[in-house]
């Protein structure tokens, strides 16, 4: 699923159902009339033959408890719905349990799987990056999708979707060109048509997260589906990594992906038009265009009301799974660091909202039920939708049965979020893919199949070698487009196919598979004493010896050697030259790709062994005060009273209202301080500057990470600078302020310059405690008393407290003080507390002294 073609998902919909076997006896609606009493050996054997293992062993338990329901999802009376509720003794749900054989271990089960797939006739590709698939392909040739419409949108909204989510990751880059805004390395969307409502599922849920907020942050407000749509990836960012007729078939697939979604917006398409039958997926598009999309997470206590309620219907959904998300690591050294992001196939997250929400399959019957995406699912993925169709009991199930490459990591997740599917049954449908069929590859959209193909699952289709195979696997190419004349008129195209398919033409594939299943070596071995000494020697140098680039050189000779020609582990290797297995697997990596580099990586402060530290204890504070960095006093309740006003004071805009749903508990992700307002960024620096706060714990209050690393870099790249327009201009307008309201400003200005007693009073207050920001304290000392900040002083004074005063900052910077017994308003001029009164009406002011 890491690499593309084997995360390239496609879908080909009900299209496998014509070639398909018939369905095991326990899916229809009335019990084979059987019962293990009366069957003899010759019958159970041609029961067996004729349903398999499963349907006959599901019958005899459904006729041994007495039961009158069909499959798994049977129910004692009074058991309750749902695939989770439980009958006194029932156990797992599905089935009763009492006199059924026991369920084997999923482990065991997963252990199969690994010797089914790790051996003919699967092979690897690029080394099992790109997964495992047959040596042969059944390469899918365009083809016209009717009776299949509500697939074939689901498929293209989801490739849209996807397009747009790069498009969002990109933008979220040029805000931050430092890299915080990180690619997600999502690879695909897949869409769930349910009950009249669409879901869609991303690898990654930052993929989500940041879509949403660039949509509220472009358009003001939560952003609708179509809204979403309009982002889009750049040219750029499309073609790279792919050949040049990969990066025009891609293009030209979404163009006509496009036509096709402004035909449905405008309402000309989804009606059963021009040939198509009824498009139940473009009417829920069509049914509130204007609605915002619903995020949701899995675990929603209201998920299945949102998959089942008529309330939501027509309403489009974009799901979440909160486990994904990084979390702080609870043992070992680095305990406390934050893990990163996990992810799962789209198609998984889609069935675990069914399985947390409970839904059953009577409360999905009445509707279509589609699961499809950008690409076709995995064979381990193939496998859990064949299962819920199958065994689960949702019968009505449409997917894409022409299934890609085996990951390992698929069916490990499976394994991890719905284990309940690990069983025999999940297993026969993996020995189906393996051994009864092979693995399928899409044609270019502008391909015809040659003379000599077949038709397989009601497509044009051909046995073509592995090699060449495409590196995407994306659903079959629809054979339809859509055109508009001038009047905006759209019309149903069949797509020109303008080049045959030949053997000898065919472009650049995956490359060939190697048959090589290598079983990893116990890495058992140990370095002597001496060749540990001389690695560390090598790398971290010795007593009053600095480690060179040419010993580095060396040693990572050196450990490639022993890594590869004995069973030594990275992590026993590591800690001979004090390095991570991780880093030193990074580091043997590249050297294998690349050879030697120049860089020298940082020495390590550790001694030789055996010898004595020779560093000294010096600071390492060093070059002006203000420079030095502090970790800062905690964030106390004034300062996060100054934090609270700040963000409520800029109303309307979306950080501040992603932020109040964060910190009410309405939203679990963490926030992106680089996309706060820069008038809140200023704040903050401000209460670094003035107050002291550590930035981990203003990060902690804000939801933007715990340890603080990109709220530092926001406020250094953006708060600071913000600050410093600020504060000239509020020194501007206090300066001008200042001499329209104190006439007298020459003799009390040296009055005060002369350090009167009240002048020394109030140049010695602090304003630490006032729980105001007094950011702008430096550009008012000058206007107020001590020296000005035009005479390039080094040292300029807080602004002031007063006692029986509170301390107000206004929008430009003035230090207003109200009175506590009064409220009455004062200013400080020249030494003294001058009051102030405002006219609304006639916008005047009046001053008296103190």
């Amino acid at each position: 699923m890491r690499q593309r073609q084997t995360d390239s998902r496609g879908h080909e919909g009900r299209e496998g159902r014509a070639d398909r076997q018939p369905r095991p006896a326990a899916r229809t609606s009335s019990p084979v009339p059987l019962t293990a009493e009366g069957m003899t050996p010759a019958g159970l054997r041609a029961m067996n033959d004729a349903a398999g293992n499963g349907a006959v062993n599901r019958v005899l338990s459904v006729q041994r408890a007495g039961g009158s329901g069909s499959g798994r999802h049977s129910r004692p009376e009074g058991s309750g719905s749902g695939r989770h509720s439980r009958s006194e003794g029932s156990g797992s749900g599905r089935h009763s349990r009492r006199d059924a054989p026991a369920r084997r271990d999923p482990k065991d089960v997963m252990k199969d799987i690994k010797s089914e797939v790790d051996g003919p006739p699967l092979v690897n590709y690029g080394a099992r990056r790109q997964g495992r698939a047959h040596e042969e392909f059944w390469m899918r040739f365009p083809r016209f999708k009717d009776g299949e419409e509500a697939e074939e949108t689901t498929h293209e909204t989801s490739a849209l979707l996807f397009d747009s989510m790069k498009g969002a990751q990109e933008r979220a880059r040029q805000e931050e060109p430092d890299g915080g805004a990180e690619d997600a390395n999502n690879r695909e969307v897949q869409g769930m048509l349910i009950n009249d409502r669409l879901v869609f599922a991303s690898n990654f849920n930052s993929s989500v997260d940041t879509l949403v907020s660039q949509g509220r942050q472009v358009y003001g407000h939560e952003p609708s589906l179509q809204e979403l749509l309009a982002f889009q990836q750049s040219q750029e960012g499309r073609r790279r990594g792919l050949h040049a007729y990969e990066a025009e078939n891609l293009e030209a697939k979404l163009a006509s992906y496009r036509r096709k979604n402004a035909a449905i917006v405008s309402g000309q398409r989804g009606a059963g038009e021009q040939g198509r039958g009824p498009d139940p997926a473009a009417k829920v598009l069509q049914a509130q265009l204007n609605s915002p999309v619903i995020v949701v997470d899995v675990e929603d206590k209201n998920l299945h009301t949102m998959l089942t309620s008529p309330k939501y219907a027509g309403r489009v959904f974009l799901l979440r799974f909160a486990q994904l998300d990084p979390r702080a690591k609870k043992q070992g050294k680095n305990r406390g660091e934050m893990k990163q992001e996990e992810s799962v196939h789209a198609e998984q997250k889609l069935l675990i909202a069914l399985s947390h929400a409970g839904v059953t399959p009577g409360q999905a019957a009445t509707k279509p039920l589609v699961i499809m995406g950008k690409y076709r699912p995995c064979m381990g993925c193939a496998a859990a939708l064949t299962y819920y169709r199958d065994q689960m009991g949702f019968g009505n199930l449409s997917f894409d049965e022409n299934y890609g490459h085996y990951f390992q990591g698929s069916v490990n997740s499976l394994h991890t979020h719905l284990e309940h599917i690990m069983d025999d049954d999940y297993l026969a449908h993996i020995k189906q893919m393996v051994h009864n069929d092979i693995t399928s590859t899409p044609a270019m959209a502008h391909e015809a199949a040659p003379a000599g193909a077949g038709h397989r699952r009601r497509g044009p289709t051909l046995r073509v070698p592995g090699r060449l195979a495409a590196r995407q696997a994306d659903v079959t190419p629809v054979a339809s487009d859509a055109e508009f004349d001038e009047d905006g008129t759209y019309t149903r195209v069949a797509r020109p196919l303008q080049d045959t398919w030949t053997v000898d033409t065919a472009p650049a594939g995956i490359g060939k598979g190697t048959a090589a299943h290598q079983v990893p070596r116990r890495r058992t071995d140990k370095l002597t004493q001496d060749q540990a000494d001389q690695l560390h020697g090598l790398w971290n140098g010795g007593a009053g010896a600095d480690a060179t680039n040419e010993s580095r050189q060396q040693a990572i000779e050196l450990l490639f050697n022993y890594h590869r020609s004995s069973t030594m582990s990275l992590k026993h290797l590591g800690s001979a030259v004090d390095l991570s297995e991780n880093r030193l697997g990074t580091y043997l990596t590249r050297y294998e790709k690349e050879g030697h580099w120049t860089h020298t990586p940082q020495r390590s402060n550790k001694p030789a062994r055996g010898a004595a530290s020779t560093t000294t204890a010096t600071s390492r504070k060093k070059g002006a005060v203000e420079k030095q960095f502090s970790k800062g006093r905690p964030l106390d309740r004034a300062g996060k009273d100054t934090i609270k006003a700040a963000i409520r004071g800029l109303s309307g805009n979306a950080w501040c209202a992603d932020w109040e749903r964060r910190h009410s508990g309405r939203s679990s992700s963490d926030l992106n301080p680089t996309k706060a307002p820069l008038d809140l960024l200023a704040t903050l620096a401000r209460l670094r500057r003035d107050d002291n706060y550590s930035v981990s714990e203003m990060s902690a209050y804000l939801h933007t990470g715990s340890n603080g690393d990109n709220l530092r870099k926001a406020l250094n790249r953006k708060g600071k600078e913000r600050l410093a327009q600020i504060e000239g201009d509020s020194g501007a307008a206090s300066s001008a302020q200042a001499d329209q309201y104190a006439a007298p400003a020459p003799a009390q200005a040296d009055h005060y310059a002369a350090s009167s007693s009240q002048a020394d009073y109030y140049q010695a207050g602090s304003s630490s405690g006032a729980g105001y920001y007094a950011a702008d304290s430096s550009s008012q000392a000058g206007h107020y008393g001590g020296e000005s900040s035009a005479t390039g002083a080094g040292y300029q004074p807080q602004v002031p407290e007063v006692p029986g005063f509170t301390l107000h900052l206004d929008p430009f910077g003035q230090a207003i003080y109200v009175e506590d017994d009064t409220g009455h308003h004062y200013i400080l001029v020249g030494g003294r507390m001058a009051r102030f009164q405002t006219s609304v009406d006639a916008g005047d002011v009046r001053m008296s002294d103190y």
